[in-house]
């Protein structure tokens, strides 16, 4: 099979690529940028994976439905507008969106969900998630994924406390979310479902920034020949 991955210069798009050059499952696998991006793409790609940046999408989109290509896309920080486009492309084309590739991030997703079902009221619930000191958007993309995840659990959208300062006494029923930033932390996320006489813990720690292209790798060949719409991680995982 033929992979073009979207977004090359950056480490992840990097990282994609050793690996699948190590993979005998790809004949082909090149890489471009967004100014190389609509001259260089074709129909003999089979699947594209994008890791780039939001304001590209709309020549992704576009070129992947005029080519019937499939799409991975592992980039974050899109508009609830641009959600929107994505999800009306699925209807043209199979796309698998995930803001976190991790095999185990996504496991977390479903445990969190789990465990949200089953306390439901009797805790308070606080995210922490802390990545390197590069990263734009915060809270992260899979720290959101979190909040939707234990909200699908509880049955309810709760209202979001984004840090603390100042008096500020948490207020029943609310979804505490806290973003740390520094060094080279490749990603840490951690639920934490407190009671009055005890408290669980679900966290999941990236040691290597390889555990998220090796799993858009496993996305990409999940997709091949998948009938449009939209997919995820979970899809994959059947979970």
């Amino acid at each position: 099979m033929n992979l073009l991955i979207y977004g090359i210069g950056g480490h992840i798009g990097k990282l994609i690529e050793d690996l699948a050059k190590e993979d005998s499952f790809w004949n082909i696998v090149e890489g471009v940028n967004s100014k190389e991006f609509e001259d260089s793409i074709s129909n003999k790609y089979d699947v594209v994976i994008d890791f780039s940046h939001p304001s590209a999408l709309d020549n992704i989109l576009k070129l992947c439905e005029e080519k019937n290509i499939p799409l991975v896309i592992g980039t974050t920080g899109y508009s609830e507008e641009q959600l929107e486009q994505i999800k009306l492309a699925s209807n043209k084309i199979p796309i698998l969106k995930s803001t976190n590739m991790s095999l185990g991030m996504n496991l977390l997703f479903t445990l969190v969900e789990q465990t949200a079902s089953i306390l439901k009221d009797k805790v308070d619930i606080e995210v922490i998630e802390a990545h390197h000191n590069h990263k734009k958007d915060a809270p992260s993309g899979s720290a959101k994924s979190i909040v939707k995840s234990i909200e699908k659990g509880l049955g309810e959208v709760r209202k979001h406390k984004y840090g603390r300062v100042g008096e500020c006494s948490r207020q029943r029923g609310e979804i505490g979310i806290h973003a740390i930033r520094g060094g080279n932390i490749v990603g840490e996320h951690e639920v934490n479902f407190i009671g009055d006489l005890e408290a669980i813990k679900i966290s999941h720690e990236a040691y290597d920034r390889s555990v998220f292209a090796q799993g858009a790798l496993e996305a990409a060949k999940f997709i091949l020949n998948k009938e449009p719409r939209l997919y995820r991680m979970k899809d994959m995982l059947n979970l």
